[in-house]
């Protein structure tokens, strides 16, 4: 077979592969509409359709779409005639309209964390008020938003995205819904991402307070960092204790008390907020899977106060060894924030032991010969020591409160307050940390292993450095300031190249207004109330109404949806009971999805109680 042969083939193949491929597009296209026609007809004529097989497609002809193999080569089985010229460039020209349109649509999909907080399983961890926040804000200016939703969904082409409509309903919980009865499956049908949010009236606070701050301009931004030292800061709003409240045993206590107290909350910013947590694996007394894997896990304390800025500081740092049960501790130190140490002991593990990880550990076999303390016992050792609203530090912590199998509301990590490669997946190590701020050398001793006294101590020492400074000191991402050594040994401060933090916020609100994007908030009486102390955000709005019923304001908000990128109708149904409760939801969430454009995305917010957790839905409207 010469060039020309097999150039021809290989052309005439293409060409039956894009009709075959046309074919099938038109082929599912016909049947939709038959079966759209159909449905149409049998609403009309008592289930039967006059023209019923006039839109019936044949399948037993689909294999003429099929080229078959031969041995001489391929056999056409369609009496269709070959596409040349001007027929084949019209046929390739449509593909690509069509492959082109199918790729600017926005699309939007839970990940595996999405997935777990799933209301159809059994089992659930639940998402946090703030992943819901990421996910508007990130709807309205894309890659600039500060946090982003990826740790829990996926939205592509967010910037194709012809409208955002929320829906917020308070007084109504995760239980309400799962009360439904009978073959009301509207919500599961237009709605199928629907999810468990932590509420946030478990944590004594509002939807309102944790949607509202929505950094939309110049005016709010500088709000924002005045109040909470960054932008990236000022999104997590305090939840790095308030969240805890509905996770933990804390007690609340009275924040003006606190305010004049300790007026500065510095130490507070460096908390980990709990969606970090989550993110960072702490182990977390949440429902759903995660209570089976911390099922045998204790709390620092029965109950916590509420963290003020004079909150104690306490280091922590464990050792482990490879045992049949895998890592296990067997060496535990605790300083305070004068360095002293508070707590030290060796602990022997119940399981046999495999590998000492002596290069790590630092254990030997006749380092343990004669222990007798045990894991419970350092546990209850602990649960006396540690203050129940002290902070704990230490480097990616999350790993020994795991060897110790205890959980606690108040961390530090510096692991994550301390940044120098700008991506906050890659950790710098502790000694590599400890060189660069402290002009100190630890972990030195090769395969003699770590020192938890040492490490303990270093991870206090840059914990109180950093508080000496400001939020940005070691943190790239967030513009910050770090040390270098020159080839002297001198420790030098130069600023950071990696400004993306800054440029963030120097381009979401100018993003924002080049584009022109606007916001209206329809509310009844008593949801209005949750606004009242949110003044700067009230003023940047396009349209606000608060003095609605609650069928007014949805009905307004059926207007505003067609005139504004983010409509935001909020109501509360928290007085009705039981079926009249229900039907308003529904009522409510059909007429607004009604009024979602097409290719817009559609957000219903269940807002909760103190004693039913929240549940939200995420759609993005397609043409039926």
């Amino acid at each position: 077979m010469d060039a020309d042969t097999k150039k021809y083939k290989r052309r005439e193949n293409k060409k039956r592969k894009i009709a075959a491929l046309l074919a099938v597009s038109e082929l599912n296209d016909s049947e939709k509409a038959a079966a759209k026609k159909q449905k149409v007809d049998c609403v009309k004529g008592d289930g039967k359709t006059e023209d019923e097989n006039e839109n019936k497609i044949d399948v037993s002809k689909s294999n003429e779409l099929v080229t078959k193999y031969t041995g001489n080569g391929f056999a056409r089985i369609s009496d269709k005639p070959l596409l040349e010229g001007e027929d084949y460039d019209e046929l390739k020209k449509r593909l690509r309209e069509r492959k082109k349109a199918l790729s600017c649509l926005p699309l939007f999909r839970l990940k595996s964390v999405g997935e777990d907080a799933s209301i159809s399983l059994a089992k659930r961890v639940p998402l946090f008020m703030s992943d819901i926040q990421h996910l508007v804000t990130y709807c309205m200016v894309g890659d600039r938003a500060p946090y982003w939703p990826h740790r829990w969904s996926l939205l592509s082409k967010w910037n194709r995205l012809s409208n955002l409509v929320v829906l917020v309903m308070d007084g109504v919980g995760l239980d309400d819904y799962k009360s439904q009865t009978g073959e009301d499956a509207w919500f599961s049908k237009h709605i199928p991402n629907l999810v468990e949010v932590v509420s946030p009236a478990s944590y004594h606070s509002t939807v309102a307070e944790e949607l509202a701050l929505l950094p939309l301009t110049v005016t709010h931004k500088k709000k924002l960092i005045d109040q909470f030292g960054s932008l990236e800061s000022a999104l997590e709003k305090d939840e790095a204790f308030k969240a805890f409240r509905s996770i933990f045993p804390v007690k609340q206590v009275d924040k003006e008390k606190v305010k004049a107290k300790s007026p500065d909350n510095f130490k507070l910013k460096l908390l980990l907020s709990a969606t970090q947590m989550v993110t960072e694996n702490y182990p977390l007394p949440l429902k759903g899977t995660l209570s089976d894997k911390y099922k045998n896990y204790k709390l620092t304390n029965d109950s916590y106060e509420e963290v003020t800025p004079d909150s104690p500081l306490y280091s922590v740092d464990c050792e482990m060894c490879l045992t049949d049960d895998g890592n296990e501790l067997t060496r535990i130190c605790v300083v305070d924030s004068a360095l002293a140490v508070v707590y030290h002991t060796m602990v022997k593990p119940r399981n046999k032991i495999r590998n000492y990880l002596t290069q790590y550990s630092g254990i030997t076999e006749e380092m343990l010969e004669g222990i007798t303390t045990r894991l419970e016992d350092v546990q209850k050792a602990l649960q006396e020591l540690l203050p129940n609203n002290c902070i704990l530090v230490g480097q990616s912590l999350n790993s020994d409160l795991a060897a110790l199998q205890m959980m606690h509301p108040y961390v530090i990590d510096t692991s994550v307050c301390f940044n120098i490669t700008g991506d906050r997946r890659r950790k710098t190590k502790l000694s590599v940390l400890a060189h660069l701020f402290l002009n100190r050398t630890i972990q030195s001793q090769g395969k003699l292993g770590h020192n938890p006294i040492e490490d303990a101590q270093a991870a206090m020492n840059l914990v109180v450095l950093k508080l000496t400074k400001n939020l940005e000191f070691g943190d790239v991402v967030l513009g910050g300031e770090v040390p270098r050594m020159d080839d002297a040994g001198v420790y030098t401060i130069t600023k950071s190249n990696m400004t993306k933090h800054e440029n963030l916020m120097t381009s979401l609100s100018k993003t924002v207004g080049e584009q022109q994007k606007t916001v209206a908030l329809l509310c009844d009486e008593v949801s209005a109330e949750g606004y009242e102390e949110f003044v700067n955000f009230k003023s940047e709005l396009k349209l606000m109404k608060s003095d609605l019923s609650s069928i007014e304001a949805v009905e307004a908000a059926t207007a505003a949806a067609v005139e504004h990128n983010l409509t935001i109708c909020h109501v509360n149904l928290g007085e009705l009971e039981g079926e009249e409760k229900l039907k308003k939801v529904k009522k409510f969430a059909k007429k607004l999805y009604d009024f979602t454009s097409i290719n817009g995305m559609f957000m219903t917010v269940l807002g909760g109680t103190t004693k039913q957790n929240a549940v939200a839905g995420i759609v993005i409207k397609k043409p039926e």
